[in-house]
């Protein structure tokens, strides 16, 4: 009963801002798995990735959309697959925790996000181009 209270205990914000950092350690996890190394092959070359960066781009591209920070935290949680996470078993003998894991929904909605910005990337130049022109847009 008394975990019950905890874990509801806290703030929108604090809900909202660790279900946004499961998607991205599961993400993260999920590219080093994939290519060694926390990156998103794009057909016009690498995408790299770290926390911060993951975290900005997702949650700014949700709330630019007009979602609310609640509806964003839902589909984040959504998108975890969180009854593999809660019947996780590492080890017998050492566990230190095991990093939460996307549904194949959530990995496919993340590598849609990311293609579309490789595409946007490339209609606009390349990246030089696209910190020109948004350096001209806060600036102009």
């Amino acid at each position: 009963m008394k975990n019950k209270a905890i874990v509801q205990a806290g703030s929108l914000e604090q809900h909202h801002q660790q279900a946004l950092a499961w998607v991205c350690d599961a993400y993260l996890f999920h590219l080093v798995r994939l290519h060694r190394r926390p990156i998103f092959r794009h057909q016009y070359g690498d995408i790299s990735l770290n926390q911060p960066a993951l975290q900005g781009f997702i949650d700014s591209y949700l709330a630019d959309k007009g979602w609310s920070m609640d509806r964003r935290r839902a589909h984040y949680i959504q998108i975890l697959d969180l009854i593999k996470y809660m019947h996780r078993s590492n080890s017998d003998f050492i566990d230190w925790g095991t990093v939460p894991a996307l549904t194949p929904r959530g990995i496919r909605w993340l590598n849609a996000c990311f293609s579309r910005l490789g595409e946007i990337v490339n209609a606009c130049g390349g990246w030089d181009n696209v910190e020109t022109l948004a350096d001209r847009k806060v600036n102009g």
